[in-house]
């Protein structure tokens, strides 16, 4: 257990899921790919509840998570940002039709998944720097954190609007199978190598 989950009581856990931990180990075990895909997703939300919990716990709880909420953004959000970009993405590109109208959408995704992973490696640095008392602005940090899980929650919402649901329509059985096994070796590869803060 992290130190998210030893800091956040079972009754505050965001929406009574289960803990970050426990949600992204699921992925591991999910014979579907959209079904490991939905576990990271499920992670995600629950990162970014936490981050807006943050005014409410104090600055004392906020600099026990720091290091933990730049190793998720280090590690497990980039993770899940190269799975949408080299597993579901370039799959449905493949099986789009005529009127879709979808390929403009997804290249503003990729897009803003390459803002995302700038934005999540300054925020990194400041966590550390908070956890290290070297930053001491914790009211401006805990806005820039706040603003950046509603950026997320705001790109999940269209994700789940367009792409998910178009994915599960049209990608076939092989695609599904080469899927799983493509992120099976991305997992064995990237979720536990975290990008060094100060790289993007």
């Amino acid at each position: 257990m992290n130190a998210i989950e030893q800091t956040t009581p079972a009754a505050d856990r965001p929406l009574g899921m289960l803990p970050i931990g426990q949600a992204l180990q699921a992925q591991t075990t999910a014979a579907s790919p959209f079904d490991a895909l939905a576990a990271r997703r499920v992670g995600l939300v629950m990162f970014c509840a936490l981050l807006r919990s943050l005014p409410n716990a104090g600055p004392a709880v906020t600099q026990a998570l720091a290091q933990d909420i730049a190793g998720y953004l280090t590690g497990e959000f980039p993770a899940l940002i190269l799975e949408e970009e080299e597993g579901i993405l370039p799959r449905l590109r493949l099986r789009l039709l005529l009127g879709d109208n979808l390929d403009d959408i997804i290249d503003q995704l990729i897009e803003e998944h390459r803002e995302d992973r700038q934005h999540a490696c300054e925020l990194a640095r400041r966590c550390v720097a908070f956890a290290d008392e070297s930053e001491d602005d914790w009211p401006e940090l805990c806005a820039a954190l706040a603003d950046f899980a509603e950026r997320l929650r705001r790109h999940m919402a269209w994700e789940d609007a367009t792409i998910l649901p178009m994915a599960r329509e049209r990608l076939t059985a092989e695609d599904l199978l080469s899927w799983r096994a493509d992120m099976d070796r991305r997992y064995g590869k990237s979720t536990f190598q975290r990008t060094p803060v100060g790289q993007h």
